[in-house]
């Protein structure tokens, strides 16, 4: 039997694939083969569920002629709660090493109550054009990665929060976003107007988006993917008491293909 620590990161890796979904997936053998036109790793990698019957040889082939026949790279999304272990077979199908190490955070709001800090932010239920032209700007995203971007923010079929805590001039200084699913509100897209950084905005956001989470939607805890490098990040999500880390995953992708043939995580 699973221990609570298991439970707890399999509910949270579900919360994460629903949070974060994909225009386009295929199963293969409990293999979840996400395509996206190539909008962040996350939506076009691959995450093992489950065991399969194949030999993983024969399953990296297969999903590889998926994501040519996509125009993308495959790249595979290896978590601490993969249902394999296939780094052999993926060295010797000539994959680099991991890359963009990612930790999982979870908060429980048992432990930490999330409360309105009476900042000026704001939480709406739906993608209006004002949350996403801000969001494209500050990712400075071209044309077709905002067109990307928008599908799949349209993708989410769970229930959504869009934060945004705006400057004195009513300007958007920074963004959040969440989706609830399970009791758990999954946060991605977090960005910050670098005019307006350090001014406790995105601090403001994300706890508004916690208390909207909790108090509209029923949500009992928060979790969130943060490089394991982004030492401000992490510093953020620690004054905002993300403070049990659930998973990491790394991504795994074919050598020649290049790091710019998809766009980096959201």
């Amino acid at each position: 039997m699973a221990d609570n620590n298991d439970v707890l990161a399999r509910r949270v890796e579900e919360a994460c694939l629903n949070g974060w979904p994909a225009l386009k997936t295929i199963w293969l053998d409990g293999w979840l083969l996400r395509f996206s036109h190539g909008h962040t790793k996350r939506a076009n990698s691959i995450s093992l569920l489950w065991p399969g019957t194949r030999q993983p040889r024969e399953q990296i082939r297969s999903a590889e002629a998926f994501y040519t026949h996509h125009g993308l790279p495959t790249i595979f999304r290896l978590s601490s709660v993969s249902a394999q272990d296939i780094g052999s077979a993926l060295d010797e199908a000539g994959y680099g090493p991991g890359e963009d190490e990612t930790c999982v955070l979870y908060r429980d709001f048992a432990a930490a109550r999330p409360q309105g800090n009476g900042s000026a932010a704001l939480v709406r239920p739906g993608l209006d054009d004002i949350w996403f032209e801000a969001h494209a700007r500050l990712q400075k995203f071209s044309a077709a990665a905002a067109a990307n971007a928008r599908a799949l923010f349209g993708a989410v079929a769970v229930p959504t929060g869009y934060a945004v805590s705006l400057a004195g001039d009513g300007r958007p200084a920074s963004l959040a976003f969440g989706a609830v699913y399970d009791g758990i509100v999954c946060l991605n897209a977090v960005v910050t107007d670098p005019e307006f950084r350090r001014q406790g905005h995105a601090y403001g956001a994300i706890n508004a988006l916690l208390a909207w989470a909790q108090d509209e939607q029923g949500a009992k805890g928060a979790c969130l993917p943060v490089v394991a490098g982004n030492d401000i990040g992490r510093s953020l999500y620690r004054s905002l008491a993300f403070s049990t880390e659930v998973s990491r995953y790394s991504y795994r992708r074919k050598v020649a293909w290049s790091p710019s043939s998809v766009a980096q995580d959201a």
